[in-house]
C-alpha cells in the first residue's frame, strides 16, 4: 500500500499532511508515503527528507504536470509491489483510521477500482476531526451520480453502474478527485495510469471513465472522510483557467459515450461562453478569452491524431469487458 503526494511549492500544508499520513493505523498493511516535488523552490524537498525521513523523495527536475507527476510516482509504488495507491493532496490532512478503512473496503468488495473519501473542511488549527462537508463534496452530492457535465448538459445518461452488487454507503459520483485517489494496484496495470496530455485538470476524471469502460465500479465512501482545503496554488490563476478550458474540450471529444451531435452542441454552448471570457476555470475579459479559445483550439487540432487514437483505445476497453464478461458465462455454464 502506498500514498503519494505531489507537490509545487506547497511547503506550507506539507507539516499537517505528512505528519498525519505517517501516523495513520495501519495494522498489517505495509504503508509507504512517497513525496514527488515538482521542481519547488521553496524548501519543500530538503523539508521533507529532514522532518519525515521515512518519505520516499522522489524529485522531478522540471513542473510537470500533475498527471506525469503522479504517473512518475504511481510507477515507483507498482514496481515496489504496492497493491493499492491512495493519490493524497498536500493541502489535506488525513484521519488516523482513513487508509485502513479504505483498504479495508476495497478487499471486501472486488468489483470497485476506484474509491475517494468524502471531503471536509481543513482545520487549520491542526485537528483531523471532521466537521463541515467543503465545497467539492458539497457539488458532488447536488449533482449525484449524473455524468461529468451535467451542469451544462442534464439529460446526458449516468455512468453509474447497476444498484445490483453495490456496497452500501457509496455514490457512484462520475469521478474521484485527485485530491483523495485511492485506486487498485490491478487497475492501473490493466487500464494505465493518467493520459499525460491533460497536465493538470480533468485527468483523474479520464481515468475515473476507463475504469468504468473496463468493467470496473467507481464511488465515494459515504462514511468515511478527509480535511481538503481545496484550489492549492492555482485558484483564480491564468494556469488554471487555460489548463480547465482546453483539457474539457480535450476530454470530451475523447468520451466515446457521446454521440456526434450532442457532443458539437455541448462543444458550441462552451465556446460561446470561453469566448466572451465566462468559461470553466474563472472569469477574465473577451478579449483574454477569445485569445485563449484560439489557442485551445489550435492546440486541440494539433491533437487530431492523438484524440482518434485515445478513441480507438476507449472503444478497445469497452471491447475487452464484453468480451470478458462472455468468456465468464461460459466458464460459468
Amino acid at each position: 500500500m502506498a500514498t503519494i503526494t505531489v507537490g509545487t511549492n506547497e511547503r506550507r500544508w506539507l507539516e499537517r499532511c505528512f505528519a498525519t499520513l505517517v501516523d495513520s493505523d495501519t495494522p498489517g498493511i505495509d504503508l509507504t508515503v512517497w513525496y514527488v516535488d515538482n521542481d519547488s523552490n521553496d524548501g519543500s524537498t530538503a523539508f521533507i527528507e529532514d522532518r519525515f525521513p521515512e518519505v520516499r523523495v522522489i524529485q522531478n527536475r522540471s513542473n510537470v504536470g500533475f498527471a506525469r507527476a503522479n504517473n512518475i510516482g504511481m510507477r515507483a509504488a507498482l514496481d515496489d509491489g504496492a497493491d493499492y495507491v491512495f493519490l493524497v493532496n498536500p493541502d489535506t490532512q488525513t484521519p488516523k483510521s482513513l487508509v485502513r478503512d479504505l483498504t479495508e473496503f476495497m478487499e471486501a468488495w472486488a468489483d470497485y477500482g476506484v474509491v475517494g473519501p468524502m471531503q471536509y473542511e481543513y482545520d487549520e488549527s491542526g485537528g483531523t476531526a471532521l466537521g463541515s462537508y467543503n465545497d467539492w463534496s458539497k457539488t458532488a452530492l447536488r449533482w449525484g451520480e449524473q455524468h461529468a457535465f451535467a451542469g451544462d448538459w442534464p439529460n446526458h445518461p449516468s455512468p453509474a453502474s447497476p444498484p445490483e452488487g453495490r456496497a452500501p454507503n457509496t455514490l457512484e459520483h462520475a469521478y474521484v478527485q485527485g485530491a483523495a485517489f485511492f485506486v487498485r494496484a490491478e487497475l492501473l496495470r490493466t487500464v494505465g495510469l493518467f493520459d499525460e496530455v491533460f497536465h493538470t485538470y480533468y485527468e483523474e476524471t479520464d481515468l475515473c471513465r476507463r475504469a468504468r469502460w473496463a468493467g470496473w465500479r467507481v464511488a465515494l465512501v459515504l462514511d468515511v472522510g478527509i480535511q481538503h482545503f481545496g484550489g492549492g496554488g492555482t485558484a483564480g490563476s491564468n494556469y488554471r483557467r487555460i489548463q480547465m478550458r482546453r483539457n474539457r474540450y480535450y476530454y470530451l471529444l475523447t468520451d466515446i459515450d457521446w454521440h456526434a451531435l450532442p457532443m458539437l452542441r455541448l462543444a458550441g454552448r462552451w465556446l460561446n461562453d470561453d469566448l466572451r471570457g465566462r468559461g470553466v476555470g474563472g472569469v477574465t475579459s473577451w478579449w483574454r478569452g477569445t485569445w485563449e479559445t484560439a489557442e485551445a483550439v489550435c492546440w486541440l487540432a494539433r491533437r487530431a491524431p492523438l484524440i482518434r487514437a485515445r478513441r480507438r483505445a476507449h472503444r478497445q476497453l469497452g471491447r475487452q469487458t464484453v468480451s470478458a464478461g462472455r468468456s465468464q458465462a461460459r466458464s460459468a455454464r
